[in-house]
């Protein structure tokens, strides 16, 4: 556990800086293009999500009590954070990111805390989620623009990993309410997949599975 927790930690200022490079990168007059995958988000709204994903250990404690509910969460918080000036986004992700990140690594590994769709969870599962955040918005923006977005295997095990760990007290791990009953051991299982960026895309059905593990995966998913 305690490894996994200092894997991640290292892994999320490497996959930020990433991210906030791809930002800066991006030409301002594409700002406004559809996101493929989140086509009710333009690119900029996109960065703007992330920016609020940072935030959230940064002091706005709101979070859903359903999977439903978090959409709507999420388009809260992004009408609350005009900012569209990609320039400026890109600075803020370079400055909210490490921030957020450092009040994370203050947190002890067996602090309980809420999480969203009514979970509670600790700071490895969280972790977790906001490096899959990183990959996969990094992959949205890179398909919107054209550019170039390699989500790492060895990152993409870690999100699993970390996002498979048991809820405090023996709690359902903090994906659980995305998953169909027992679905949980599915995505464990995908802890040691040989295709983990496989594994990781199809969970957030960015790609359609290509091998029975993967097809189980998309399986164990709940409708949304």
């Amino acid at each position: 556990m305690a490894d996994l927790r200092a894997e991640l930690e290292a892994a999320l200022p490497r996959a930020n800086s990433r991210l906030v490079d791809l930002v800066r990168r991006t030409d301002p007059d594409r700002a406004h293009r559809t996101v493929p995958a989140t086509p009710e988000w333009s690119v900029a709204d996109l960065a703007a999500h992330v920016l609020t994903v940072y935030r959230r250990a940064l002091g706005d404690r709101r979070r859903s009590s359903s999977p439903e509910e978090t959409a709507a969460l999420n388009a809260t918080v992004l009408a609350e954070t005009p900012e569209r000036d990609l320039a400026t986004l890109a600075d803020l992700l370079d400055r909210d990111g490490p921030a957020g990140f450092a009040v994370l690594s203050g947190f002890p590994s067996d602090l309980s805390f809420r999480f969203h769709g009514g979970t509670r969870t600790t700071v490895t599962p969280v972790s977790s989620v906001i490096l899959a955040e990183i990959l996969i918005h990094g992959r949205d923006l890179a398909e919107a623009t054209g550019a170039e977005w390699v989500i790492p295997p060895d990152e993409a095990a870690l999100v699993l990993a970390g996002s498979s760990l048991p809820g405090p007290d023996g709690g359902p791990p903090i994906f659980s309410p995305w998953l169909k009953p027992g679905g949980e051991h599915t995505l464990a299982a995908t802890a040691s997949s040989d295709d983990p960026v496989g594994a990781l895309t199809t969970f957030f059905r960015r790609t359609a599975p290509t091998t029975p593990e993967l097809v189980a995966l998309s399986r164990a998913l709940r409708p949304f």
